[in-house]
């Protein structure tokens, strides 16, 4: 589902954030830690009996469930952007609710080296306060957490 113009990432951030519309992305924001985006299958268990009478328990994958991703950055106006969606989907605008967006991990050099993109995705959770002095903060925090129905990552050649 990789969008078919890829931008040249934003070489200031570990991670940027690309809205994904008619295949071209629109940069959203940089962020310097991304988490969560875990993938797991449950199973299904079965019981098979031999000729024997022995019983043995298989399974078998089952539905396929997604975490929610969390991306951290500063708090200052490069939030703003994906802050406002996360507005629009809380007031019901339900054009606005479900996206795909595209997040590249970028090396030293500005340079992708791996895309995810996430399919049909909802902001679900911004960060409250999170800024202490004592513990020697460098910027506060901005967090938001996203939904996907499915990850597609995308791993690229080393050069």
């Amino acid at each position: 589902m990789a969008w078919k113009e890829r931008v040249d990432p934003h070489p200031a951030y570990a991670y940027a954030v690309y809205e994904v519309m008619d295949d071209k992305g629109t940069f959203m924001g940089g962020f310097d830690m991304l988490t969560g985006g875990e993938q797991k299958i449950s199973t299904v268990s079965y019981n098979v009996i031999d000729k024997d009478g022995n019983v043995t328990t298989r399974f078998m994958p089952g539905q396929t469930t997604f975490t929610p991703i969390s991306l951290l950055r500063a708090v200052d106006k490069g939030a703003e952007a994906v802050y406002d969606k996360f507005i629009a989907s809380v007031s019901g605008k339900l054009k606005d609710l479900r996206k795909n967006y595209s997040i590249s991990m970028n090396d030293a050099k500005g340079k992708p080296v791996v895309w995810w993109d996430l399919i049909n995705t909802i902001p679900i959770k911004v960060s409250g306060f999170d800024f202490n002095m004592k513990t020697e903060s460098v910027y506060t925090d901005f967090t938001i957490d996203l939904q996907a129905e499915y990850i597609e990552i995308t791993f690229l050649e080393e050069a």
